[in-house]
């Protein structure tokens, strides 16, 4: 098993950036990496695809033998229901900013873990 250290901040602004798509509009992996310039392509692929997996959002047109890989030419339609609700939990800066004051790990600890926190605030 391979362990991949998530950028839990670039988590967060992933969430936040997919929401904004307008309805019945997408944008590529790649346009959503020019959104969010101080992320690597490599963190924002790695989440997309985790997040894929989770069913946090909709990709479309994959192109992979594996259905759950996302690439820099997938297109983002938007946030599932379950990634909607996951980011209003984590969506408000002072809580967001107090939760990395309070968690001593913060930057070393699961995005999963941070958000079952945020559920208890």
């Amino acid at each position: 098993m391979i362990i991949v250290k998530i950028n839990n901040e670039c988590a967060r602004r992933i969430l936040i950036e997919v929401e904004k798509i307008p309805y019945g509009e997408s944008i590529s992996v790649i346009k959503l990496q020019e959104k969010i310039k101080e992320f690597s392509i490599e963190d924002i692929l790695t989440i997309m695809t985790l997040f894929n997996r989770e069913h946090y959002l909709i990709i479309l047109d994959k192109a992979s033998y594996d259905d759950n890989d996302v690439f820099r030419d997938n297109k983002i339609k938007c946030l599932t229901e379950k990634g909607y609700k996951t980011l209003d939990l984590i969506r408000d800066d002072e809580l967001w900013n107090n939760m990395k004051e309070k968690i001593d790990n913060f930057n070393e600890i699961s995005i999963y873990t941070i958000i079952d926190i945020a559920k208890k605030y």
